[in-house]
Formats: C-alpha cells, sequence, structure tokens
C-alpha cells in the first residue's frame, strides 16, 4: 500500500559504502530490475535547458531503464514563457489529453491543467504520478499578481493534483499544498558523479559566485552593501555570477558568465564560496536549495538565506552558514575567504551532505520504488478516482 496521506516521505541514505569526500565518489546504488518491462511516459516543461527537466525528468533516464522502465520522455517545443506561448499551450492540452499513450504508467513533471483537461489525464488502467518543484500553485513574480490570475493557477493546480494517484514534491512547503492524497517528498537529485570537486577549477582568488536565472538576481543586489565592504576588505575580490544578464551591483568588480548548458559545470570554476539570497515570501519557501546542493558537490561552502528547505539542507556553522542581515552575510563571507582550513572543513561535510541526502543514486532509487508502488497498489488502477474541482 502507499503512505497514508498524513505521511511525507523522507529519502534515506541507501548506498552500500561510504563516499571518499575529498574526490567525491558516491557509494553505488543500482535499482534491481523486477519482473517484466513497464511503459512508462514521462512529459516535461520545456526541453533539457530548463533546470528541473533537466535534473528531475532527464536525469532518473538511465537508472529507470536499468530498472525496467522503457521509457518514454515527452518534451515540448518551446518554454511556457516564449513567445507565442499560448498556441503552444492550447497544442500541449490537446496533444496531452486526445493523442495516444502507449504507456502502463503516466509520468508529468511540472505540467498544471484546467479542470476539464485535467481530469482527461486519466487513462484506464495507466496511474498517474504527478510532479513539481516549484510554487505552481501561484503565479511566478514575473507574472500579473491579480486576484482573476492567482486564482487560475490555484484551480490548474489543484486540479491536476487531484487527478494525480501520487503526488511527488520536491520539498516539504510544496508537500503542505496538496489538500489530500498519496504525497511523497522527493528532493531534486545532483549527480555527483558529474558534479564533483576536481570537475572544477580550483579557487586561487577571493570570489564569491552566483548562478541562476535573471529573474532572482534582485536577490544578489539585495547584497550590495556587504558585497562592497568585501570588496573594500580584498584587493583582488571578485564576484562571479552566472545568467542571462549581468547583476546591477555599482561598487563591485563582477565578473559575468553567461550560462550555457554546455558549461553547465564549468561555470562554477574558480568559486570559493557560494551565495543563495532569498526573501522570504510564499513563493521562495517553496523553493528547493538547489543552488545551495550544487554549490555543496563541488566543494564550494555555501552562505544561503534561511528560509524553507535551506534550513532543512545547511547545518549553520558545519557545512554552510545561514544569514539574514547585511552583517552577517559581509562577516561569514569574510571568515570564509579568509580561512582556508574551515573552508576545507565545510566543503566537505557540504560534499558529504549531499551524497548521502540528495545524489541522484540515493533519489533515483527512491523514485523507482515510488513507481512500483503505484503499479502495484490496487487503489491506482486509472479506472476510477475522486473528482477533480471543477
Amino acid at each position: 500500500a502507499l503512505t497514508p496521506p498524513e505521511s511525507m516521505i523522507e529519502v534515506e541514505p541507501v548506498h552500500d559504502d561510504h563516499p571518499d569526500l575529498k574526490t567525491g565518489t558516491p557509494g553505488r546504488s543500482i535499482p534491481v530490475r523486477i519482473g517484466r518491462t513497464r511503459r512508462l511516459v514521462m512529459r516535461a516543461v520545456g526541453d533539457e535547458c530548463v533546470a528541473s527537466t533537466r535534473y528531475r525528468v532527464l536525469a532518473h533516464r538511465d537508472a529507470l531503464e536499468e530498472a525496467g522502465f522503457a521509457t518514454e520522455v515527452q518534451l515540448q517545443a518551446a518554454p511556457r514563457w516564449a513567445p507565442g506561448r499560448l498556441p503552444l499551450r492550447l497544442a500541449d492540452l490537446v496533444t496531452d489529453t486526445w493523442g495516444p499513450l502507449p504507456a502502463e504508467l503516466l509520468f508529468v513533471h511540472r505540467r498544471t491543467y484546467p479542470p476539464f483537461f485535467a481530469r482527461r489525464q486519466r487513462r484506464p488502467g495507466v496511474p498517474l504520478v504527478f510532479d513539481f518543484d516549484d510554487a505552481l500553485y501561484l503565479p511566478p513574480p514575473s507574472a500579473p499578481q491579480d486576484e482573476r490570475t492567482r486564482a487560475r493557477f490555484r484551480r490548474n493546480f489543484l486540479a491536476t493534483v487531484a487527478a494525480a494517484d501520487l503526488v511527488l514534491c520536491g520539498n516539504r512547503e510544496l508537500a503542505s499544498q496538496v489538500p489530500k492524497g498519496q504525497t511523497a517528498i522527493l528532493p531534486t537529485p545532483i549527480d555527483c558523479e558529474l558534479f564533483r570537486p576536481d570537475s572544477v577549477k580550483p579557487a586561487t582568488d577571493p570570489v564569491v559566485g552566483w548562478v541562476g536565472h535573471a529573474d532572482n538576481l534582485p536577490f544578489l543586489e539585495a547584497l550590495a552593501d556587504p558585497l562592497r565592504e568585501l570588496a573594500r576588505r580584498h584587493s583582488d575580490f571578485r564576484l562571479v555570477v552566472v545568467s542571462d544578464r549581468p547583476p546591477k551591483i555599482d561598487g563591485v568588480p563582477v565578473e559575468f558568465r553567461l550560462w550555457k548548458l554546455e558549461d553547465e559545470v564549468r561555470c562554477f570554476d574558480g568559486i570559493r564560496v557560494g551565495l543563495m539570497p532569498l526573501d522570504d515570501t510564499p513563493w521562495t519557501r517553496a523553493k528547493c536549495a538547489f543552488k545551495a546542493l550544487q554549490y555543496m558537490a563541488f566543494g564550494i561552502p555555501p552562505v544561503v538565506s534561511p528560509v524553507g528547505m535551506n534550513r532543512e539542507v545547511i547545518d549553520d556553522g558545519r557545512n554552510g552558514y545561514l544569514a539574514s542581515k547585511p552583517d552577517e552575510w559581509f562577516m561569514y563571507l569574510d571568515r570564509l575567504l579568509n580561512d582556508h582550513e574551515f573552508r576545507r572543513r565545510l566543503a566537505e561535510a557540504g560534499r558529504h551532505t549531499v551524497v548521502e541526502r540528495y545524489s541522484l543514486e540515493v533519489v533515483s532509487t527512491r523514485l523507482i520504488a515510488l513507481l512500483r508502488e503505484v503499479l502495484e497498489s490496487p487503489n491506482t488502477s486509472g479506472g476510477s478516482h475522486p473528482s477533480t474541482p471543477q
């Protein structure tokens, strides 16, 4: 049977051996093939350039195939925010609803549907798993925030989760928004074979770094004062920003690196300390701490805001720092830039945290177990299901 609705499944370490933290080698746990091959269709937003699709869908393909899932991944022609998104949205709705579905299990990542279309995602004998890692029940900060828009996002989210046999949530905050049904917490995984300390050039200068989408640059720009003070104290100080546009921070030496998929690893070269500042809002509390986890996988100590999942990932002063006030940001960054031995200890502890709790092997193994439970449960045949909101 699946986990009761009131329970939230945590991912536990399943490695056969301990990792070598200095070289960054995780223990290897390969899901065992059980029974016959099962046909799995995975629908995701955008293409491989969309981070959540890359990490929560495409990264699992090899493990799913090894475990006996014949997997077909259906991507979109363009992300939803591209020009002409309305025709693409309508095309998605029609294709997802009435197109053929040669599958025994349907996995939907981040695609939410209006109630009429959500009800028709269910096919006889095909359980539906819905996966999300962001506050899809809210309009993003870049979208209109009027009541009508907020109601539409909420309605589509509730209709989609109501149609699902299992809802996979990136963290506890997201899980708290699912009103009922079978829910499991499954964090976004890190490929610890790809993201490892010896994959990037070591830091030789007092450099702090930030990697993310330009929509989140205001959080970084809010750190202007402590960053200016660091630039005053350290003659070779630089702020590395990897994004789709540079920030606007006067008085701080900025090295801008345009994000490219082919440079996904190299963009972290030479960063001594990683930054993840956030405001404390319903939108940011739903974030999955992924930026911090990437830093930690590379052996880069993070300094982050104590918001949402960041509080679960960061053991303050042991594998990173939680900073709320400008003077805390300056104090923690200054210490990490100056104290090599302390920085090394935090880096090793951070890498250990990621390997043990958030590595691709750990999360893929848990995902496969959950998918098998859905397929084997007599309550998820896809035949009947509570009606979705009207």
